[in-house]
């Protein structure tokens, strides 16, 4: 349903036929005045970034869980101490690294043309390349939730500001009586 304007009165200190005082009606609570409508407008939109930025903190959060698992295994990995299969399971499917780019193992075994250190440069060499972009990640998240910050606050500025506004206006005219 739109918001209408509903005329209640007009101004009495203005020149005649300017500055009506209107209200609008939302249907639902009732008719507000343009402060208060501005204001319920603020106020939604400020709760909606909110409700954004907690989304952005919990995908944040993850994403630091994950990096810092991350780098636990490659210093695992570069120490030759890691559970290589548990790893692997890892990297592949939570971090999403294509198994294609990983050894099947990281110790010395028979039978095998490569080292155990080329083994594990290669597989840490993989997880680097992930750690980096889960950095670039969380940067870009980070960016995102202070825009969302400033955009919320902006909102209950704007909000406090109509407020602030309506009170001088009632105050003026008072004083003008």
């Amino acid at each position: 349903m739109p918001i209408e304007p509903i005329q209640i009165a007009v101004n009495r200190y203005a020149p005649e036929g300017s500055e009506k005082i209107l209200m609008y009606d939302t249907g639902a609570s009732g008719p507000l005045t343009l402060g208060q409508l501005v204001q319920a407008v603020c106020i939604r939109t400020a709760a909606a970034h909110e409700a954004q930025s907690v989304i952005k903190m919990n995908v944040m959060a993850g994403g630091s869980d994950k990096l810092s698992t991350a780098s636990e295994y490659l210093s695992q990995i570069v120490k030759g101490t890691a559970d290589w299969p548990v790893v692997r399971a890892y990297l592949v499917n939570t971090l999403g690294i294509d198994s294609a780019s990983l050894p099947d193992r990281i110790d010395e075994y028979e039978g095998e043309t490569t080292s155990a250190y080329d083994r594990r440069i290669q597989a840490a060499n993989a997880l680097k390349a992930k750690v980096d972009n889960l950095a670039q990640d969380q940067q870009e998240n980070m960016i995102d939730l202070q825009t969302l910050v400033n955009r919320r606050d902006n909102a209950y500025a704007t909000s406090s500001n109509v407020v602030r506004a309506l009170g001088t206006s009632q105050m003026d005219d008072a004083q003008n009586f």
